[in-house]
């Protein structure tokens, strides 16, 4: 009865990991150090020599911004990577549920919606990376209708959390608050567009989500990962500022502005919450403030 993550060394992985292993689950948890998914020889063995029951496939290039300097990259990891880890369950595993992480981001320039998105919906990307998800995606829709694998799709919209990569918005808000607390910076936070408006869910809650959607979902379905409420980047940017213990300025850096950012993404739960009832349990104010105690805690003395 193993459970196979791929990219657990990840943000997300490293929660989903801890999560199932809470639960009783036995994991197998895999890093891009122990598995490189581009590589079909490694996968293949890997899905050989375990015949995990369940996989999340998680491993990912996730970086937009990294997308554009690293476009082939993007593309092996999050594209040919998926296509390796399915031909392999195909040949050697061929009853094992996979869910497949894809991304909000394949709505693209299609999120500039007063409501919030549905599955329906348009996909028009806007970055290598968005891109590279949206293949997938089809990866994914092929090895289901060709060969009948139980498939589930997410499309997990902004997802925040403790443990964030400071590559990431509010985990380097935070990380600059924390280095400026601790006098080993001045106390000037550099931000790019605070304007754009996004959700702000918990990665907590995502992996709970994920873990509800493998438990409950049908072969070949797609959902949303969303909590349907969005706010401007500078919303939560105050809420960090507020929970600062030093009197902190902001300053706007161009080479921080993402080219070619959607304003506005924000996607409708409704049909991961019919199915399977889940809802967000943290606040973005506790949230936040456990973003900040981590990088506290993290940042030297």
């Amino acid at each position: 009865m193993l459970t196979l993550v791929t990219g657990a060394g990840g943000f997300v992985g490293s929660y989903l990991s801890r999560e199932l292993a809470r639960q009783g689950t036995p994991v197998l948890a895999l890093s891009h150090r122990d598995l490189d998914v581009a590589r079909s020889a490694e996968v293949e063995k890997v899905i050989q020599e375990n015949r995990p029951v369940q996989v999340f496939h998680l491993a990912a290039q996730s970086s937009a911004s990294r997308s554009w300097t690293e476009p082939d990259l993007t593309y092996q990891v999050n594209v040919v990577g998926t296509h390796n880890l399915l031909e392999a369950i195909r040949r050697h595993s061929p009853a094992t549920r996979i869910l497949v992480t894809a991304s909000s981001d394949v709505y693209g320039a299609a999120g500039q919606l007063a409501e919030p998105i549905e599955e329906r919906a348009l996909t028009r990307p806007l970055s290598p990376y968005a891109a590279s998800k949206l293949g997938q995606e089809a990866v994914v829709a092929m090895f289901h209708e060709a060969f009948g694998l139980h498939t589930i799709i997410t499309r997990a919209f902004m997802h925040i959390g403790p443990g964030q990569p400071a590559s990431f918005a509010t985990a380097d808000w935070a990380r600059q608050i924390a280095l400026a607390e601790k006098g080993l910076s001045e106390p000037i936070l550099a931000v790019g567009d605070v304007e754009v408006v996004r959700e702000f869910m918990d990665v907590r809650d995502v992996v709970g989500a994920y873990t509800k959607l493998m438990g409950s979902a049908a072969p070949g379905s797609l959902y949303n990962v969303a909590c349907g409420m969005a706010y401007p980047l500078k919303y939560a940017l105050d809420i960090l500022l507020d929970l600062a213990a030093v009197e902190i300025e902001v300053r706007v850096d161009p080479s921080r502005m993402r080219a070619a950012d959607p304003s506005v993404l924000v996607g409708s739960p409704r049909k991961l919450q019919d199915l399977t009832g889940w809802m967000p349990e943290y606040s973005l104010q506790q949230t936040l403030a456990d973003v900040l105690h981590h990088w506290r805690s993290s940042v030297p003395v």
